[in-house]
């Protein structure tokens, strides 16, 4: 009797003892039954010996069947929940069963093992009967059971070499027996809900399609909840031979397969005679779909490819590159900070200014300023192989000379390092420092207005070079270096000479990320944080898995990161009538900088609001020194005097207008009277105080206060537990930083912890 799908017997199991001697039975008969198969000829009968024998070999036999996750396809979405792209090596989505319409589940039992619900996991009389059937000329029967077919592709999923895989896929009666052994033990620690489940996402249906949920998309573009009785017939069907039957390829074969199945549903009981007929009368009605696979079908490709990098290089997700790239098989939901509107605005900014095939490229990056979440970017190629495509991510390639963009970074550190914010220096046309290294006949500007008298904000406004030469003179090279790499960028700092003064005018390589990240930094009042793409993952268990983390903290302090600010406000809505950003204005508060290198090998442009940071990029990828912008081909008309403000410019300007579009107007923070007076009090003289009492005096004063590891040296005169000395020394003015180091005296408690400051 074959039993339908929803109405299976609940009667009485038997005893353990008599379920291990039935198990152990039927071992010996599927053993028998097995070799009576390896030899094409009709079971027989066994000699006790031989059934001890053959007893003995089955009781050998291994029981435990480790099961791995099925590969799956991974998918990225955008910050609002869109598909970025999907991922896989098997186009796979694993269902429960009950997504998987009952119809469906019917038509795979009928035609696989309609006594699936009745055996033990092997099926005794199906393997007669396919061996009675084999001898004749009755055509080829399978006398494996659902439960041995979903051993077999379990064996094949754990399979990590070709030798696994063929041990497998192997005919020999060791093979087979291991086979029946494993089913018989799977069928009594699973359900056969459970093994149905299994074997259906496991399964190969043919055409690239991996699982019944996947097949179903692909061969009809429904759910596998919604399928029919004529498609889950040919679905079912598939799996016996998904190469001949595949109704892609071989459409013929695969309607009659489709109705030896219906039949087979008809003769079993699950369908009536007249549903039988007419069901087979029926054309196969394809509606095939293809599921995308990889960031080349993706609409944000270069984003795609930089998520993906970091999923294949970032220890995060593996220990080794084999354990990184299993994202593509493990199902994950993977979230991203991409805001496609964002995206959309800042790629058109980058077409509609240089096209696709312009020999000059452009890259654009936005990072969300106190997150780090990098948002979008852009550049004006197409992703790929050929003419006038490009795999290389020039958002995130740094290979690029940032230029004057990097200035405020020398301002910053100057400003920690005690420099006024109001503070005046007079810039020279040429300048040959007496400290640092200089070009032959010295720094120059570009303009005649960039000398003279001047404050910051002029500087930063006119983009004085002798003017940030003098200041990093000053500051000294090594501490400039630290402030860029403490902001966010990633300086070869052992291989920069102390006496470098070109690198306060960007000339070490850095990448467009880098630079909106150092500039969200000064947005976000000095929290810096580390450029991310990926927010969130979800495994396909639901349950969240480890995520890269932005790691922001407050690097500087705010009044520092303010003053910056301040600066770059001029530049582009200030009072100076030189500077070089007059015509960059976006209709709301902004701060911003050029950056033009020497030679004119790339230009660009870098600002931000309190909401958004964007840095533009424009030159040859080629390499900017070999093949400098001397023109270029911008809004369909040839410009001549390619300046950061006039290439890079426009193109910042245009997609921080567009993307501010419905956002808020926000200003910036005032820069207060500590600022103003561009030091702090003069250090305070605390020695000889209370430990507590000499770090309210420190606070109270705005000064952060760390013990030093070591107490000073033994003094009787001197009690335990008060300041014996401190760093930076009484009566310094030390500027922004902040910073105050006290040491103990002797015998005092080094690992108390210190008062939080009010």
């Amino acid at each position: 009797m074959t039993i339908p799908y929803d109405d299976r017997p609940g009667g009485r199991q038997p005893a353990p003892r008599r379920r291990a001697l039935m198990a152990r039975l039927v071992g010996v008969a599927a053993v028998a039954g097995l070799a009576a198969a390896a030899t094409a000829a009709p079971a027989v009968m066994m000699t006790g010996a031989a059934a001890n024998s053959v007893a003995d070999y089955w009781d050998a036999l291994p029981t435990t069947l480790p099961i791995e996750p099925v590969p799956q396809r991974s998918t990225i979405l955008a910050a609002d929940g869109s598909i970025v792209a999907t991922f896989y090596s098997e186009n796979r989505v694993e269902l429960p069963l009950a997504q998987v319409a009952p119809v469906a589940r019917r038509a795979v039992v009928a035609v696989e093992d309609d006594r699936f619900y009745e055996h033990g996991g092997v099926d005794l009389r199906g393997t007669l009967r396919a061996l009675v059937n084999n001898a004749g000329d009755g055509g080829r029967q399978g006398g494996s059971t659902l439960t041995q077919q979903y051993v077999k592709n379990v064996l094949l999923n754990n399979a990590e070499t070709p030798q696994d895989r063929a041990r497998a896929t192997e005919t020999t009666i060791t093979r087979k027996a291991q086979e029946a052994k494993l089913a018989a033990a799977l069928n009594r620690t699973m359900s056969k809900d459970d093994i149905l489940q299994g074997y259906l996402n496991i399964a190969y249906f043919g055409d690239g399609a991996y699982g019944i949920g996947t097949a179903a998309q692909h061969f009809f573009s429904v759910p596998a909840s919604r399928l029919t009785l004529t498609q889950a017939a040919l679905l079912a069907g598939l799996v016996q031979n998904p190469y001949g039957y595949n109704p892609m390829v071989h459409p013929e074969q695969a309607l009659k397969r489709r109705n030896v199945v219906l039949a087979r549903m008809r003769d079993t009981g699950v369908i009536t005679a007249p549903e039988a007929a007419q069901a087979q009368r029926t054309p196969l009605g394809l509606k095939p779909s293809e599921a995308a696979n990889g960031c080349t079908a993706s609409r944000y490709p270069f984003y795609c490819q930089w998520v993906r990098d970091t999923l294949e290089r970032d220890p995060t997700f593996g220990a080794t590159p084999a354990q990184r790239r299993r994202f593509m098989n493990s199902g994950l939901t993977i979230r991203t900070a991409l805001q496609p509107r964002l995206a959309d605005q800042a790629q058109r900014a980058a077409d509609d200014a240089l096209g696709r095939d312009n020999q000059f490229a452009a890259g654009v990056a936005v990072v969300q300023p106190g997150t780090g979440q990098v948002v979008a970017f852009a550049q004006n190629r197409s992703f790929g192989l050929g003419q006038g495509r490009t795999n290389q991510i020039y958002p995130a390639l740094t290979a690029f000379q940032p230029g004057s963009t990097f200035k405020p970074i020398t301002y910053a550190a100057a400003l920690e390092g005690g420099f006024p914010v109001n503070g005046v220096q007079d810039a020279p046309a040429r300048y040959r420092p007496d400290k640092l290294s200089y070009p032959p006949g010295g720094y120059r500007n570009s303009m005649a207005a960039d000398a003279g008298r001047l404050t910051a904000g002029q500087a930063l406004a006119r983009s004085s070079n002798t003017w940030f030469v003098m200041l990093e003179e000053q500051v000294g090279v090594p501490k400039v270096v630290q402030m860029a790499n403490r902001l966010g960028m990633t300086l070869p700092a052992d291989k920069i000479g102390a006496d470098e003064g070109s690198t306060t005018l960007g000339t070490h390589d850095a990448s467009p990320i880098q630079v909106a990240s150092v500039y969200a930094s000064f947005a976000a009042h000095g929290r810096v944080c580390k450029p991310v793409g990926i927010v969130a993952i979800t495994g396909a268990d639901g349950k969240p898995r480890k995520a890269p983390d932005p790691q922001c903290h407050q690097e500087i302090r705010p009044g520092i990161a303010d003053a910056v600010t301040a600066g770059l406000a001029e530049t582009i809505d200030g009072p100076d009538p030189y500077r070089t950003g007059k015509r960059l204005s976006i209709g709301r508060p902004v701060a911003g900088k050029t950056g033009t290198m020497d030679g004119n090998a790339a230009v660009w442009f870098a600002g931000y609001t309190p909401q958004l940071a964007t840095a533009v990029w424009v030159g040859d990828p080629r390499g900017g020194q070999k093949h400098p912008i001397d023109s270029v081909q911008l809004y369909g008309r040839r410009i001549g005097s390619v300046f950061g403000s006039t290439a890079a410019g426009p193109i910042w300007q245009d997609a921080m207008r567009s993307m501010h579009e419905g956002l808020p107007v926000q200003g910036f923070a005032p820069v207060g009277p500590a600022e103003l007076a561009g030091t702090h009090a003069v250090m305070p003289d605390v020695r000889g105080l209370g430990r507590d009492q000499a770090v309210r005096v420190l606070q109270d004063s705005g000064f952060d206060v760390t013990l030093a590891p070591t107490a000073a040296g033994p003094d009787p005169l001197r009690p335990k537990d008060v300041v014996a000395a401190q760093a930076p020394a009484p009566g310094t003015a030390v500027g922004l930083s902040g910073k105050a180091t006290i040491t103990l005296s002797a015998g005092s408690d080094l690992t108390v912890r210190l008062p939080d400051a009010p």
